[in-house]
């Protein structure tokens, strides 16, 4: 064999070699997106404990409603004002994430709810829709909401905390009647704040969510910001959140009309603004439903 023989022959050896290389490298990467991916959808439940204050929520019902063929579990504190604000939870997580919030909006005269939604907490349901199908949840509690003869319907607002609180603007951007919404560690849009998650490996971890039926291309509130059309907005993110590239660049700020506020406790993670800065956020949530409701 000539030496040139030799080297076209070991040229498309090396060729081949990587070839496969990348391929086994594709397909180690989308068998390891799928598996997170599947974990996304199927967290782990975590159990829900009633608080063990009853004097914490005065009045605390037990209640329970239908959503997309789902039963819903929550709690709910009747309205001293006619007015009332829905409280949504994050991802892999239940209603007693909102506690805070719902025991300052109670005290303030509002009538909370508070609920598990579909595939966490004690709620049916064996998926999460991350912002999807939570949707359909946030619009059942609102009707359920604004059918309890304590609260007048045009006086109901929106707090969501994380996967909630991207969830509650969506809601609110396709229905007027929210009066007003707040949300907590809300991403822009679900691709990004995957790819600030998974770097290299986002696409397949997209591709998994999208075998699972999630429309990720339909969670994203940074493109209807504006459809708010004037009521009142309030986002609130922590300065030490390790999300904070998606979080805290101030797309969705940047994006929304007047009137809109935004908060930023330097020292809160992602969830500890009542940790860190309790009184401080009770008021910022006591002012703002106050005055927007």
């Amino acid at each position: 064999m000539s030496t040139k023989q030799y080297r076209v022959r070991w040229g498309r050896i090396a060729v081949w070699g990587l070839a496969m290389g990348a391929l086994g490298t594709g397909g180690f990467t989308a068998a390891r997106g799928l598996r997170t991916a599947q974990a996304l959808v199927h967290p782990a439940r975590i159990p829900v404990t009633r608080p063990p204050n009853p004097d914490a929520l005065p009045g605390l019902e037990d209640v329970s409603f239908e959503a997309a063929g789902r039963k819903l579990q929550g709690w709910y504190v009747p309205s001293r004002d006619g007015t009332a604000v829905v409280l949504v939870h994050g991802f892999a997580d239940n209603r007693t994430r909102v506690l805070f919030e719902a025991k300052v909006l109670s005290e303030a005269g509002h009538g909370v709810l508070l609920f598990d939604l579909h595939g966490q907490g004690d709620s049916e349901g064996d998926t999460v829709g991350w912002g999807d199908s939570e949707r359909e949840d946030v619009r059942a509690a609102l009707a359920f909401v604004r059918a309890r003869p304590d609260v007048t319907p045009g006086r109901v607002g929106l707090f969501g905390f994380s996967m909630g609180g991207t969830t509650a603007l969506l809601v609110a951007q396709e229905d007027a009647r929210v009066k007003a919404v707040a949300a907590a560690g809300a991403f822009p849009d679900l691709a990004g704040d995957m790819g600030s998650h998974y770097g290299l490996s986002t696409w397949a971890v997209l591709w998994g969510l999208r075998r699972s039926g999630i429309d990720v291309d339909a969670v994203r509130p940074v493109d209807g910001m504006c459809r708010l059309e004037g009521r009142p907005l309030l986002l609130i993110n922590g300065g030490s959140d390790p999300d904070g590239p998606q979080k805290l660049d101030g797309r969705l700020y940047r994006a929304a009309c007047e009137p809109r506020e935004q908060w930023v406790v330097p020292e809160a993670a992602h969830g500890e603004y009542a940790q860190k800065a309790p009184e401080d956020y009770a008021r910022r949530l006591r002012d703002f439903f106050g005055r927007a409701l």
